[in-house]
């Protein structure tokens, strides 16, 4: 927590995700090497009215299939989604916006739709967590990437932004109303860090959309949070190069799970003189844990040169890998930071 709020600790926290850690002896020995788990707990919870979901689990060609379906008074969409074969992720396979007709259920959900605080889940889990990590506080995704990724996908996001901007900003408007509710609640919650579970990319997002459909409630939240003493922690795991100079411009406390090369194209250096008022969070690239520990070790060693003062820096794991690289890859991470 000191190194998030811009300080600089006793070393480099060394953090990940806990609901991505095996099970296994190697956690408590990482844990006791200074492996900081970091979960998430739910802040809000939406209501809504006149609205139904159904979901329904089938098996299709031998695979496991999710079919949910959204039901209003002027109409329906259906959703199919998958399981990726690697880590069961879910994969979203037909989203439920698959032409601008659908665009009227999908305002009408969000126009019938508004949030209240869950003031359980946050407590609980960090009365579980104790002094062993930290509890971030969840919302929702910015409503635009929230049109992306759940419910339109790319070609058709891609389709509405150029072809149909009008209806477009309409359900982006009947979103926004209930985001900008999720913040307020957010600043008034117990939560510290605030997380931002956005996974924007430059590859899909230009600067002149981002300044377009993100900058404007992000300065919104930002400056709510702000206000509140919370601290704002933004995923961006995707290409941040594109939008450097956009994202300097965030009020952005934290860019958390920064991913830099061998995956990445954006080197820690470069993101350190482009935001240096912004604590950077990496998370360590997963195409390198089934490299070497000499690999993994130089790796490490990198990114904490490149990010020179210690100041406001973090290297954690944000992503999922395979149990069996666990121990071997985590512990040559904790060497190389061990060493310096």
């Amino acid at each position: 927590m000191t190194v998030l709020r811009g300080g600089t600790a006793d070393r480099v926290p060394f953090t990940v995700y806990g609901w991505i850690t095996p099970d296994t002896p190697a956690r408590e020995t990482l844990h006791q090497r200074g492996l900081a788990p970091i979960n998430s707990a739910p802040l809000v919870r939406v209501e809504r009215k006149e609205i139904s979901f159904e979901h329904e689990e089938v098996v299709r060609d031998g695979k496991r299939l999710v079919l949910s379906r959204i039901s209003t008074p002027v109409g329906s969409v259906n959703e199919v989604a998958g399981f990726e074969p690697g880590y069961g992720s879910r994969w979203i396979l037909e989203h439920y916006v698959k032409s601008v007709r659908d665009f009227e259920v999908i305002r009408y959900l969000f126009d019938h739709s508004w949030a209240e605080p869950d003031r359980n889940a946050y407590p609980e889990a960090d009365r579980r967590m104790g002094d062993d990590g930290i509890i971030i506080g969840g919302i929702g995704a910015i409503p635009v990437q929230q049109l992306l990724t759940d419910l339109m996908g790319t070609d058709m996001w891609c389709e509405a932004v150029m072809l149909h901007a009008d209806e477009f900003q309409a359900v982006l408007d009947s979103m926004t109303r209930l985001h900008k509710r999720e913040v307020e609640i957010a600043a008034e919650s117990p939560a510290e860090v605030i997380w931002f579970p956005d996974n924007l990319t430059g590859l899909i997002m230009s600067p002149a959309r981002f300044e377009m459909y993100c900058a404007p409630i992000y300065d919104y939240a930002c400056s709510v949070l702000r206000q509140a003493g919370k601290l704002s922690f933004a995923h961006y795991d995707g290409a941040n190069l594109p939008l450097a100079d956009n994202i300097a411009r965030t009020g952005f406390d934290v860019v958390e799970a920064f991913t830099p090369p061998p995956m990445g194209e954006m080197t820690v250096a470069e993101a350190r003189a482009a935001w240096p008022d912004k604590v950077l969070s990496l998370n360590f690239p997963g195409n390198l844990f089934r490299e070497s520990a000499e690999v993994i070790r130089r790796w490490t060693r990198t990114y904490i040169e490149e990010a020179g003062d210690p100041r406001g820096f973090v290297i954690g794991c944000t992503e999922n890998f395979d149990a069996c690289d666990f121990e071997r890859a985590f512990n040559a991470i904790a060497d190389a930071m061990a060493d310096g």
